[in-house]
């Protein structure tokens, strides 16, 4: 029986389906479901701006990274370029952003019981230890999401994880 579910996701549209996915594979033995978003260390800015693709996220992140002059941003190019805190601090706030939406999916479609977790390192090195960590029954990953590596072989973090979890892995197109 699955007691608890990791999924791992960047905000693309296919992580936004394995959030659904867990949802609906936690929600039936009311599993627990963690929700994790690796920011890479040493990411580009041009890469980090990619996690914002959703405009509507612009004015909520710099509100929080620069009160005051989230009107005059019109861009995440913008929000990376001004931001006062440093692209650090706004991937964290982005992260924590992309997580929350992903919780608020789960809990709508009846999961009770969600957790959330941003971490820095590796994407697939920081899913396979956190799943270790929580003692996850099964993850759940997007077989290609918004990182550096969408240009590389397809789901090159799906695959490492797949190889290498300790638990059942299952994977979304």
């Amino acid at each position: 029986m699955i007691k608890h579910v990791l999924v791992a996701t960047d905000g693309s549209d296919t992580a936004w389906k394995a959030v659904e996915m867990a949802a609906n594979i936690a929600r039936g033995p009311g599993a627990r479901v963690t929700i994790l978003h690796v920011i890479l260390n040493a990411v580009r800015a041009e890469e980090a701006s990619q996690l914002a693709r959703a405009e509507h996220m612009v004015r909520r992140v710099s509100a929080i990274t620069m009160p005051g002059q989230e009107r005059a941003l019109s861009s995440r190019h913008d929000l990376f370029k001004s931001s006062q805190g440093g692209i650090g601090e706004t991937r964290s706030v982005l992260g924590e952003r992309i997580v929350e939406n992903a919780a608020e999916r789960a809990r709508t479609l009846g999961v009770n019981d969600v957790h959330t977790r941003v971490e820095p390192g590796d994407y697939a090195e920081t899913i396979l230890a956190v799943a270790n960590e929580i003692g996850a029954d099964m993850i759940v990953v997007g077989s290609r999401g918004l990182g550096r590596l969408a240009g590389m072989l397809l789901g090159s973090v799906s695959q490492k994880v797949a190889q290498q979890a300790l638990c059942s892995v299952t994977i979304v197109r």
